[in-house]
């Protein structure tokens, strides 16, 4: 039997590193689209809980609390299993999950790396 194929989109070689913070668009742009994404997501957990207007709140309560969970799983479990990602990120994502144990780890790296 040959190997599973996999669809997936093409991703290069190149290490392109991109900042929307450097991008030609605004920062107004930017958060702009940033809220365009999160309603678009809220929507869709809004749409699974009912169509209870008060459902919307909780939609926006569930995506607040849950978006670095999911995220750090996606890359995990999905993206990374094919890619090679930065440490940096996850590090990052880590902190954003337990601010706690971030605040901790820094604290121990400050103290005795040096």
């Amino acid at each position: 039997m040959g190997e599973k194929e996999v669809n997936r989109a093409f991703i290069g070689d190149a290490e392109d590193d991109v900042f929307l913070s450097n991008s030609i668009f605004g920062e107004r742009y930017c958060t702009e689209l940033r809220e365009i994404d999160k309603h678009e997501i809220i929507v869709k957990i809004c749409d699974i809980l009912g169509s209870n207007p008060s459902n919307l709140h909780l939609a926006e309560d569930v995506f607040e609390k849950l978006k670095f969970e999911i995220a750090r799983y996606i890359i995990h479990h999905e993206y990374c299993r094919c890619n090679s990602i930065r440490s940096q990120l996850l590090l990052w994502l880590d902190s954003r999950i337990n601010p706690d144990n971030a605040v901790k780890l820094s604290n121990f790296m400050k103290k005795y790396l040096k």
